[in-house]
């Protein structure tokens, strides 16, 4: 499917993925968010603090772009995001890191939300292009993380 082009469209998308991703989230017991994804993965609660990462680099990024006009490139590798995001789950209550990612969610959205459709298709799309790649295709490249284990 192709990125959306216009910011009630990406809205739509980012609402649908977040909705499908959110209730898979919530309807695991709590137990299971300490648990492992396959063999010495992360926890899938360090999983929903990386989700909350990108989130809350994505309002960085896009507020960036929505001063400047132009695209705001990360100001580290995403290895290290990603550790870092894994590493601060750690001392975090599941409770905490699902409310988190909700509230990053939020400030996501509403950050998406105050973009033009020009911006969102300015520099060959490059905000529709990290709105998805954090949002609704991020959701759906971790929702087998959800899943229970095969045996």
């Amino acid at each position: 499917m192709t990125d959306p082009v216009t910011v009630p469209d990406t809205l739509a998308r980012m609402d649908e993925g977040w909705g499908t991703f959110h209730d898979q989230v919530t309807a695991l017991p709590s137990e299971r968010l300490e648990l492992h994804i396959g063999e010495g993965g992360w926890t899938r609660k360090q999983m929903l603090a990386h989700i909350a990462t990108w989130h809350d680099l994505t309002v960085d990024r896009l507020g960036r772009f929505a001063d400047s006009g132009e695209p705001a490139e990360l100001g580290e590798e995403e290895d290290a995001i990603n550790a870092r995001a894994a590493r601060a789950a750690e001392g975090r209550t599941s409770g905490e890191v699902l409310l988190a990612m909700s509230d990053s969610y939020r400030r996501f959205r509403r950050e998406v939300s105050s973009l033009t459709d020009e911006q969102l298709a300015a520099h060959e799309a490059w905000a529709a292009s990290i709105i998805a790649g954090n949002s609704f295709d991020h959701y759906a490249e971790h929702l087998r993380d959800l899943e229970p284990a095969r045996p």
